[in-house]
């Protein structure tokens, strides 16, 4: 009909007309050109986060202080999950940024994606707060408890009740750091253990367990939680023994990310890894690692 009107009007020689149209069309097509933008124009600001749930305090503690400095700053954290599934997720394009709590193989990166190490965090043993009487075991102790030959708290001090061990999946980045410090690879591990496959589930099962032990990654909820941290041959895990080396069960926890990410994603990448964001892990007591 707008096209119809303003032919008419040419034809009649009405110059006002004209000029009324062709504004009317520059506006027809703005509006079209405006309405036409896609998803990913109007939300390029945004970083979307996943993948392993070990990596999600560090890149809390990162989005929050960058939001400080950068105003505008936005993320979306998706369900925690596992490290494979932040490689995949960056891979395909479904998020901007895979949390990965191993180190990730050239093979694994490619030409597609860039790993990122960006701190430490122990391993740490604990033990539920019904085993009194132990703040520190052996590695042979240790050994002992995992192959079985070791049932009983009372063999160690602590009460007369039967070990409740919990463990992960052979397959978990966290059971092979816990063989290669103590348990060697070649070690059976007894058929009463307790064996999960998720993080979250064996540290709720584990700590809220009477009697029980477990190896899992250290966190700052873990201090609430009605469980001790065990030393292992007198060593506590702590930021000086992780610089030092002298404790041995240690993960590396870090983030996936493409070659050539967003702006967005790549300014904060910048900030994580240079002056403020190296703070802001520091004064959460993360042994950094430098870039």
């Amino acid at each position: 009909m707008i096209l119809t009107n303003f032919k008419k009007k040419i034809l009649e020689g009405n110059s006002t007309a004209v000029i009324v149209g062709i504004v009317a069309l520059t506006l027809i097509g703005c509006s079209a050109s405006t309405s036409n933008e896609s998803p990913s124009e109007t939300t390029a600001s945004k970083i979307t986060i996943g993948g392993s749930s070990e990596v999600y305090e560090v890149l809390e503690i990162l989005t929050e202080a960058y939001e400080t400095e950068r105003e505008g700053a936005e993320f979306e954290f998706l369900p925690p999950s596992q490290t494979s599934a932040g490689i995949a997720g960056v891979e395909t394009e479904t998020m901007d940024i895979g949390g990965v709590s191993r180190e990730v193989t050239t093979e694994e990166t490619g030409d597609i994606l860039r790993y990122l190490p960006l701190v430490e965090t122990p391993l740490v043993l604990v033990i539920h707060e019904t085993v009194t009487g132990i703040t520190d075991i052996t590695a042979d102790q240790l050994k002992a408890i995992y192959s079985g030959k070791i049932t009983n708290w009372q063999e160690l001090g602590g009460p007369d009740a039967a070990i409740a061990l919990f463990d992960f999946v052979e397959d978990e980045n966290e059971k092979k750091v816990l063989r290669e410090a103590y348990l060697g690879f070649d070690l059976e591990v007894t058929d009463t253990a307790i064996v999960f496959a998720e993080d979250d589930e064996l540290v709720e099962v584990a700590t809220s367990t009477e009697f029980s032990i477990a190896a899992m990654p250290f966190e700052d909820e873990l201090e609430e939680l009605p469980v001790k941290i065990l030393s292992i041959d007198g060593i506590e895990p702590n930021p000086d023994t992780l610089r030092s080396g002298d404790y041995k069960m240690v993960l590396p926890l870090g983030v996936v990310l493409a070659q050539d990410p967003s702006v967005a994603t790549e300014q904060f990448i910048e900030f994580a890894q240079g002056e403020g964001g190296q703070a802001a892990l520091s004064e959460a007591e993360y042994t950094v690692i430098k870039p």
